[in-house]
């Protein structure tokens, strides 16, 4: 049996994950000794053979140890997280990719290369660092539900740190008094509203890839949000020329855009307009479901885009993209299988007409 010692704010969830998958957990935390019932034992503070923590950012956790039950881990990962995010230094992903046949799954994979090497024999140590985007984060929520009183939204409060991740653990010790949960979470969301930027604010856009590198898309403009709909439009105006990506369209000063996305939506779409408003084209993005923090917007991107022309031409760019990172075992086939799925959904709602309309109209108040 691997042993495995765990910390930070998904240890709840990841500790039933790895406790259904066969995993003893050693050196564990006080509460985590109490939510599971875990018995005092002499094994119990013996060394682990795969440690995980929080990233830095607690957008997902850094994992550590021998080679086997690491990739042990990381499976029950891909096969509880739909969106769940892998980056491995080394492993067995280091292999070319001709190894791992065309159509090989993730799970195949692995599978292989822990039948050929055998427990015993697969000692290499390696480190992975694990992103939990947005879906990622609201079924660890349901899991962590399993075992203690739980708000909706729970991981991702805590990424937000500071006061919001504060005020998270006192609601959450009012439900483990048996407060009412209904009470609670409206108490709790309307003590963090003020936290959140509201319409008129400035709020910067991280752009994080599949492969782990973060973008920073400078500021926009909130010009819109609904908080019933989630429904968030964002202005920039361009000062300098150049050419829009995918488009292969001029940009010149004066030219603004206008995204148009909702928290929660695996897409979002960017329309360019000249200083005078003429309508120049749509990028839209496919990424992981959209997630509003206090200073940011974030999302990871992956690698799939639709880009659509005045004159109602439509192009889809990188997809080719996709089969590499499911090869290298970044995702999952049934996350590639979601992307293919929400990017015809784009395509069967996507309207140069439409998108004409979102002009701006008060471009010179920006």
């Amino acid at each position: 049996m691997f042993k495995a010692k765990v910390r930070g704010i998904y240890s709840t969830a990841l500790t039933r994950l790895l406790i259904e998958g066969g995993f003893k957990i050693v050196q564990p935390s006080a509460p985590i000794k109490e939510r599971f019932r875990l018995q005092s034992s002499p094994e119990e503070n013996s060394q682990p053979d795969i440690e995980i923590w929080d990233r830095p950012d607690r957008q997902g956790i850094n994992v550590a140890g021998s080679a086997a039950p690491v990739e042990r881990f990381l499976l029950i990962l891909f096969e509880k997280l739909d969106d769940v995010i892998v980056r491995r230094q080394p492993s067995i992903y280091a292999l070319p990719l001709d190894q791992c046949g065309e159509h090989s799954s993730i799970t195949e994979i692995v599978a292989e290369a822990l039948r050929e090497s055998g427990a015993s024999t697969y000692q290499g140590k390696i480190r992975a660092d694990v992103e939990f985007p947005g879906l990622s984060k609201r079924r660890l929520d349901e899991i962590r539900s399993m075992v203690v009183p739980t708000l909706k939204g729970h991981h991702y409060y805590k990424a937000c740190g500071g006061k919001i991740a504060y005020m998270l653990e006192m609601a959450e010790k009012l439900l483990e008094k048996g407060c009412p949960t209904k009470e609670v979470e409206e108490l709790f969301m309307e003590t963090i509203r003020r936290e959140y930027p509201i319409e008129g604010a400035k709020i910067g856009i991280e752009h994080s890839k599949i492969d782990g590198r973060i973008f920073h898309l400078g500021e926009a403009r909130i010009t819109e949000l609904n908080e019933q709909t989630g429904l968030i439009r964002l202005l920039r105006v361009f000062s300098s020329p150049g050419v829009y990506d995918g488009l292969d369209v001029r940009k010149e000063p004066g030219d603004y855009a206008v995204t148009s996305m909702v928290i929660g939506e695996w897409s979002f779409r960017t329309s360019y307009f000249s200083k005078s408003g003429e309508y120049k084209g749509t990028y839209v993005n496919i990424n992981t479901p959209i997630e509003l923090y206090p200073s940011r917007i974030r999302y990871v991107d992956l690698e799939a885009d639709i880009c659509m022309w005045p004159d109602g031409r439509i192009r889809k760019i990188d997809f080719e993209k996709l089969d590499e990172m499911v090869r290298r075992g970044y995702i999952s086939e049934r996350l590639r299988e979601t992307i293919s799925k929400k990017t015809n959904e784009v395509l069967d709602n996507l309207s140069p007409e439409i998108e004409k309309e979102i002009k701006y109209a008060n471009i010179g108040e920006n």
